[in-house]
């Protein structure tokens, strides 16, 4: 997998204060690991993903090609697929120019 500026460190926004959640532990168990790594979002999707659906990436993300992937897959009849130019994935989840 390419690694991109953008993907270095996705899960450092989960530790600031606008983040964080009182209950969370801020940690993953090394049990998840393997649940984690071998876990498929997009098995089945031409059967599951009938409704209508709407996926935004940013241009820049390096995780873009799992979007097109996604949308390319969807049997969704209603699907729109929505590129923010300039942006990368961290950008989407918490980018002051993008988010507020």
């Amino acid at each position: 997998m390419r690694r991109t500026k953008n993907c270095v460190r996705p899960g450092s926004i989960n530790h600031t204060p606008r983040a964080q959640y009182p209950t969370a532990p801020g940690y993953a168990t090394l049990r998840s690991l393997n649940q984690i790594i071998t876990y498929d979002a997009y098995h089945m999707a031409e059967v599951y993903l009938t409704q209508p659906m709407q996926i935004v990436a940013g241009s820049q993300a390096g995780s873009k090609w799992m979007s097109d992937d996604l949308y390319d897959r969807a049997s969704s009849q209603d699907k729109r697929y929505h590129i923010v130019e300039g942006a990368n994935h961290m950008d989407l989840y918490d980018g002051k120019s993008l988010c507020g």
